[in-house]
């Protein structure tokens, strides 16, 4: 049906996918959630076919730059798909069934599909510390926002455990995870914790902000 893709045919559509995730790192920047989310999920639908056509033996199963570049984009990608989920507060849409589908729900996905990636492929490409991080504080959001509290300690801690230095926007989720865990919703609304747990003793990290303040784990 396709035909057989030469390598640099595969390296042209993946430079026209990285076009789009690009788009989609600006309207994320600019605070257009609703355009980043559409981008990234068109990047990510595009890597999702040149895997099916690695998989029909379309492209060259043998030039492992492609499996490597594909790695990389399907985990950076949804990552980013991840952020901007978390982000935008006005998603909504509906399954099959009818029932809704939160934000948290697909900001979950796709950070499940970044680690497929990873599983499909076993490549010298490897995510850096940071991305791996980042990934982890965005899974654990979304299964608090999911109320899955134990999956988000999971998730966080995961995080916790690659900053080598004290986080304050994972000591600040993992805080308000760990207190719905131990005093329950109501409790941990009320306010009263006796003193942090023993996990989020490590010095301030002053690189997890840009000099404006911001967090870069929020960031795509």
């Amino acid at each position: 049906m396709y035909g057989s893709w030469s390598s640099a045919q595969v390296h042209a559509e993946l430079r026209n996918i990285l076009s789009v995730r690009e788009a989609g790192n600006r309207a994320f920047r600019s605070g257009d959630y609703a355009l980043s989310t559409k981008k990234y999920g068109e990047a990510n639908y595009d890597i999702l076919w040149l895997k099916g056509l690695r998989y029909a033996n379309v492209i060259p199963a043998d030039d492992w730059s492609i499996v490597e570049a594909i790695t990389e984009m399907q985990y950076t990608t949804q990552s980013n798909g991840a952020a901007s989920f978390l982000k935008y507060d006005a998603f909504s849409e509906v399954d099959d069934d009818g029932n809704e589908v939160s934000r948290f729900r697909k900001a979950l996905n796709c950070t499940l599909v970044a680690d497929e990636g990873l599983r499909d492929h076993p490549t010298r490409w490897k995510p850096s510390q940071d991305a791996k991080r980042k990934l982890l504080y965005r899974r654990a959001q979304a299964y608090e926002g999911l109320e899955d509290y134990d999956r988000a300690w999971e998730a966080i801690q995961g995080a916790h455990h690659l900053s080598p230095e004290r986080d304050e926007a994972i000591c600040g989720l993992g805080m308000k995870i760990w207190k719905v865990r131990e005093y329950g919703k109501e409790g941990a609304e009320a306010g009263f914790v006796p003193m942090e747990p023993d996990f989020f003793f490590k010095p301030y990290r002053k690189e997890a902000y840009d000099r404006l303040g911001r967090c870069r784990l929020c960031e795509a």
